[in-house]
């Protein structure tokens, strides 16, 4: 049962947010490092970005490790994480300055 009386608990509910993470000296980390709990994000790296943008869970990212974060307007997918954290999420880039884009509920 919900905190709302007669609410559905299997309807997305409306609280969360978006954050934005510029990468900087190659790396980036959801919301700046600091907790920002959560149950899902929806990640995709910005259209003007000029690197390869990729993530992981938990530990620093580096140009072998984690995945690929799609980019927005070059393909059509958009990278979803079930996560209890956003700052769990560690980018890395070959370019600094490109923007990774992370929507999230709570």
């Amino acid at each position: 049962m919900s905190k709302y009386k007669n609410t559905r608990l299997d309807i997305v509910p409306g609280q969360g947010g978006s954050v934005r993470v510029t990468i900087d000296d190659n790396v980036g980390q959801g919301n700046d490092g600091d907790s920002l709990p959560c149950k899902k994000c929806w990640i995709i790296a910005d259209s003007s970005n000029t690197g390869n943008v990729r993530v992981t869970i938990g530990t620093d990212c580096t140009a072998t490790t984690g995945i690929p974060v799609p980019e927005f307007g070059t393909n059509h997918f958009i990278l979803e994480i079930e996560i209890d954290d956003v700052s769990s999420l560690y980018f890395y880039d070959s370019v600094d300055d490109d923007i990774v884009d992370i929507l999230y509920r709570e």
